[in-house]
């Protein structure tokens, strides 16, 4: 599967993005909002494939984009049908709750997290199985 990876922390970045690729996923990985964005959206065709079967969202990202506001500026363009994501998170409960409230179909889980529950959770997503 191709998985974009949205998080700011390149510890954690570098180890999903090994982990993930040795499940044998691709990975590209992205540290803000707005780079992630601008590889989702440049398609205007609506023939246009998208790079990843999957995104993975770190909720709490430092600058002017968040992760929960990088999701909804997808969702506006591409349904989570054809684009699913998962949401990662250290946050507290009032951010956990606004998610559950506003995205209430994405999976989420809370760092810290094995990662056998994120490939899980993947496998569970495929579109292959």
């Amino acid at each position: 599967m191709n998985i974009g990876l949205l998080e700011d922390n390149p510890a954690i970045l570098d180890y999903m993005t090994v982990a993930l690729e040795m499940a044998g996923h691709k990975v590209r990985a992205f540290t803000n909002g707005a780079s992630l964005l601008e590889v989702l959206l440049t398609g205007s065709d609506p023939h246009y494939q998208l790079p990843y079967d999957l995104i993975i969202v770190d909720l709490l990202l430092p600058g002017d984009i968040s992760g929960f506001e990088t999701i909804k500026q997808i969702q506006e363009v591409i349904p989570l049908k054809k684009l699913p994501v998962v949401i990662i998170s250290a946050g507290g409960r009032d951010e956990i709750e606004l998610v559950k409230i506003n995205l209430p179909d994405v999976p989420l889980l809370r760092k810290p997290f094995k990662m056998s529950a994120l490939l899980q959770m993947i496998d569970e997503m495929s579109p292959f199985r």
